[in-house]
């Protein structure tokens, strides 16, 4: 089984999309728990704060219902890269000196709702890099073991984080993640044609 998970990481795409997963998941869960701890700062209210962190799944849902049809309209590694840039953009929004609490919870929203059209595009993509093979079952295992042990250490990391800088700080390594995944994606993976055939 070692010598077949070394055959999926000896695929230079697949690592390339193996480190941005890394990279972008770290980078949603800081940031949840960045600005969960910001909002509670800024209004000394748990009931916002948590309201912060909740606020995540409700979009997520919905992101996941409307745009999942992207993978297939664009152009897999573009609809990444921009994924991974407008998580960047938001959560630089979020660290804007007197940002209004309404706001932080919108970028909040957007944040969230592009995650399911990343991970959605990210599963299409594995298929083309690894096909529809042995290779392919091995990835895509080796991709939910990093999302589940991610919730463990990115918590775990994030707060300890937190014990060293400022939540604005968090959020802004937060924003180099972000923005280091989607150099991977554009410079590690092969452009390829939309599936649905939209979108160039």
């Amino acid at each position: 089984m070692q010598q077949r998970y070394t055959q999926v990481f000896a695929v230079p795409e697949f690592r390339a999309v193996f480190a941005a997963h890394a990279l972008s998941l770290l980078g949603v869960i800081v940031s949840e728990i960045a600005l969960s701890v910001l909002v509670y700062d800024l209004t000394a209210s748990p009931l916002l704060s948590a309201l912060t962190f909740a606020l995540g799944f409700l979009p997520y849902v919905v992101g996941g219902t409307l745009l999942a049809g992207l993978a297939d309209r664009f152009p897999a590694r573009r609809v990444l890269v921009v994924c991974d840039l407008v998580c960047a953009a938001c959560v630089a929004g979020m660290v804007a000196p007197g940002a209004h609490i309404g706001v932080l919870l919108a970028l909040r929203c957007a944040l969230a709702l592009v995650s399911p059209v990343f991970q959605g595009t990210r599963m299409a993509t594995l298929a083309d890099i690894l096909g529809d093979g042995d290779l392919f079952v091995l990835g895509r295992s080796l991709l939910r073991i990093v999302s589940q042990s991610a919730l463990l250490v990115g918590y775990g990391l994030g707060g300890l984080l937190l014990t060293v800088v400022s939540p604005r700080h968090a959020l802004l390594i937060t924003v180099a993640t972000f923005l280091a995944s989607a150099a991977l994606l554009r410079l590690g993976t092969r452009p390829r044609p939309a599936r649905g055939g939209g979108g160039g």
